[in-house]
């Protein structure tokens, strides 16, 4: 089988025969589609190289990931993912951490659900407090500590992140109207807390 050289891209000239899998390539594109996107012109070769390596390897065996690299894609300066399944804009960092390129460096901010509201709202560019249910949506069940795609969020805390939703009566942490559901990223669990207590933020928005 001979290969074909597109920029940063190696494609094999002749496909290979052979018995095909029902289902295994329907429900996402193959990495090789950039590939053939750049041949064609229709992409830059730098959107191929932005690529998010694939973090199975961290998955507990037998375990399918529920939120796999290759459901992300890199825009801006490669701070920011675009969630293909939902089409929300994460930011790759947790507030008070900053993007150097690689990953993420500095220490994680902790603030009151009311702060998290006020910070988000001087962000600007339509970054936001997620929902409960955006904020689920992150959450990678095959694996724990954190229990998030660590290729797509490099150097997330294992810790608990605020959502925008408040939380319906009250408990023994709080009276009612002061309740807010929250994420634990440690293990993905989802839970109520007061609006007073100091957890960790991450923004997003919707993609345009």
């Amino acid at each position: 089988m001979g290969v074909m050289r597109y920029g940063p891209c190696v494609v094999p000239s002749i496909r290979r025969a052979g018995r095909h899998r029902p289902g295994s390539d329907l429900r996402r594109p193959s990495p090789w589609a950039w590939c053939w996107a750049v041949a064609l012109g229709f992409v830059l070769p730098q959107a191929a190289a932005e690529q998010i390596p694939a973090a199975s390897a961290a998955c507990v065996d037998g375990v399918p990931e529920t939120t796999p690299s290759i459901d992300f894609t890199v825009v801006d300066d490669g701070s920011v993912v675009r969630h293909e399944r939902t089409g929300l804009e994460w930011r790759r960092c947790a507030e008070g951490m900053e993007w150097n390129g690689e990953g993420c460096g500095g220490f994680r901010k902790t603030m009151t659900w009311r702060d998290a509201l006020q910070a988000a709202a001087e962000a600007e560019e339509g970054w936001r407090l997620p929902d409960i249910n955006e904020l689920r949506s992150l959450v990678e069940e095959c694996r724990a500590d954190p229990a998030i795609n660590t290729e797509v969020f490099p150097d997330a805390p294992a810790t608990i992140f605020w959502s925008a939703s408040p939380a319906l009566g009250s408990s023994s942490l709080f009276e009612a109207g002061q309740g807010v559901w929250r994420i634990n990223f440690t293990n993905g669990a989802d839970g109520r807390t007061g609006k007073d207590s100091t957890w960790a933020v991450r923004f997003v928005r919707t993609s345009e």
